[in-house]
């Protein structure tokens, strides 16, 4: 692994903040890219209760990714690595039982199918062996879809393809089960054009298979299939008339929680959360949920007891509201559910971290100005209430954006986590440097919050000052956002940047309000910026595109 860049200051920085945070470690990952490439925190598992596994885009040369596969020690040292390339490559991890580390690896070399190969690796992450997946009769597999194992170290694939039919080709899917050494053990294909999108495998090596595709829109097919591959039943529902994604989960007893976002007018979003359970063809609720202008289900987790948790970002006009949730998985009812203010705490979380233990996490980043950010972790007792805060090092004073992407619960109870670090320059608005980090924290030491961090909703509302609102309509928007409750006197410049940090429009202000014409944006969440030549002030929102 190779040192950042500017060793000495870097070093003093990382032992100066670990002091401030109480932080066990911090590792710097860095391929030591050309920006504007980097090297990027993917996941993260553990291996075995002192050591643990994650996966990194290390490298990009012209069309060339390499991805790398670190195992690394309870105290913060990396002991092995294991790395793998190819054209646009993606990579992909899962952990077996007995710490065995499988590897999936999606190639896309010119004027060809994609590859798709499977590595089985040790726990020290030497290579056992590996294969090119391949299915019989000239079947061309277009894409791999799904990748899972079970506790025996069985490979689960789903996904489509084509295959010859007369002078063309016909379009099919298939699912796939292989032992540990990636020996096929069944398949069953569909020779109906559809898409196998997601896959779920229980203890019992029974396999839930979703098929979505869009003549079917807006219902879905579930199909059950026994372990031995020889039996199916399927079952078509409809998780919700107006979703525009779809999500998966499965708890111990295989029932299957389907969620998503959903539309409810052309102003309002929300989310939903639906349950099939394991021996019935109909859904038992199907609920609505986190209703806002704007609404993000970000992660839903269930612990090994069966408690499930949700996370959510709720954006309105003048704020931004992170839910963090209990729900009942019996009828999809909030046992309890913490509203983190955006306004007040400028946190914002993309995770849950959720095992065995009463107390969890909620990972993400904490802002500071209209570019930077800190690494972050919100913990909670799973009864709801918080149970202090965790900022990472490499903080927004140095101007940098640091956030925690993924993590797990440590054999102490302490969250380890990975995330990204980008250097961002406010001369010419955007990233100089990426690289990626994992980091212990103490599991007794962390920042306790004070009363206003957090509370639990209720149903009385919470007293304004009388302002003038900014206010921005639609939101999310597809072609026209419209910014009303502008003050000139305060605020004389207006930017619109994408997450990237790069700044995509520009105007003055002159009046109360301003049209922008964002017919040309792609879909995604972007940041308006007003800006105080005078005072140097700075207020930022973040809107949503929607095409």
């Amino acid at each position: 692994m190779k040192a950042p860049k500017p060793l000495l200051l870097a070093g003093w920085l990382v032992l100066h903040q670990m002091a401030f945070a109480q932080l066990q470690w911090y590792q710097n990952q860095d391929g030591q890219n050309i920006s504007p490439f980097g090297t990027y925190a993917s996941s993260i598992y553990p291996l075995g209760t002192h050591s643990f596994v994650a996966c990194y885009q290390w490298q990009v040369n012209n069309d060339e990714y390499t991805w790398k596969i670190s195992k690394t020690g309870s105290n913060g040292t990396e002991q092995n690595s294991f790395f793998v390339s190819g054209i646009m490559a993606q990579a992909e991890i899962r952990v077996g039982r007995d710490q065995t580390v499988f590897v999936l690896k999606r190639n896309y070399p010119y004027g060809q199918n994609p590859e798709y190969i499977l590595y089985r690796l040790s726990s020290n992450l030497s290579l056992l062996s590996e294969k090119l997946i391949s299915l019989p009769g000239e079947f061309g597999i277009i894409n791999l879809n799904a990748f899972e194992i079970d506790n025996e170290g069985n490979v689960y694939l789903a996904g489509d393809g084509q295959y010859p039919d007369g002078p063309s080709v016909s379009m099919a899917s298939f699912v796939m089960k292989t032992n540990k050494n990636f020996v096929t053990k069944w398949t069953r294909m569909d020779s109906v054009q559809t898409s196998y999108t997601r896959l779920h495998v229980d203890n019992q090596q029974r396999v839930t298979l979703i098929e979505d595709f869009y003549s079917m829109y807006p219902a879905i097919k579930v199909i059950r299939i026994n372990k031995t591959g020889t039996q199916a039943t399927v079952s078509t529902v409809v998780p919700d008339s107006m979703r525009y994604n779809l999500y998966s989960l499965i708890d111990k007893k295989n029932n299957l929680f389907l969620y998503g976002g959903k539309m409810v007018n052309d102003s309002v979003q929300a989310a939903f959360l639906c349950k099939l359970p394991a021996n019935a063809g109909s859904l038992h609720f199907r609920k609505t949920i986190h209703t806002a202008p704007s609404s993000l289900l970000n992660d839903i987790r269930i612990d090994p007891g069966g408690r499930m948790f949700g996370l959510a970002t709720l954006y309105f006009p003048d704020e931004i509201e992170t839910r963090i949730t209990r729900i009942n998985p019996s009828n999809g009812q909030f046992i309890w559910n913490r509203k983190v203010s955006f306004r007040t705490d400028s946190c914002q979380f993309t995770k849950l971290v959720v095992d065995q233990s009463d107390r969890f996490y909620a990972v993400g980043d904490k802002k500071s100005g209209a570019y930077f950010a800190k690494g972050y972790a919100l913990r909670l007792k799973k009864n709801g209430q918080t149970d202090g805060q965790l900022p990472a090092p490499d903080s927004a004073s140095f101007q940098r954006v640091h956030s925690l992407i993924d993590g797990i619960i440590g054999a102490d109870r302490e969250l380890i986590a990975i995330g990204n670090t980008n250097d961002f320059d406010t001369t010419i608005y955007n990233c100089t440097y990426n690289r990626a980090f994992a980091v212990r924290f103490g599991g007794q030491h962390c920042e306790q919050e004070t009363s206003r961090n957090s509370q639990e909703e209720t149903s009385t509302a919470t007293a304004e000052t009388t302002v003038t609102k900014l206010q921005l309509f639609p939101n999310p928007v597809q072609d026209q956002l419209r910014v009303s409750g502008l003050n000139p006197d305060e605020y004389d410049k207006l930017f619109v940047y994408n997450m990237q940090g790069a700044v995509l429009y520009q105007q003055k202000i002159s009046t109360a309000s301003a049209l922008l014409d964002l017919t040309n944006f792609s879909a995604g969440v972007y940041l308006l910026v007003l800006k105080s030549s005078v005072s140097l002030k700075e207020k930022t929102i973040k809107f949503l595109v929607s095409k």
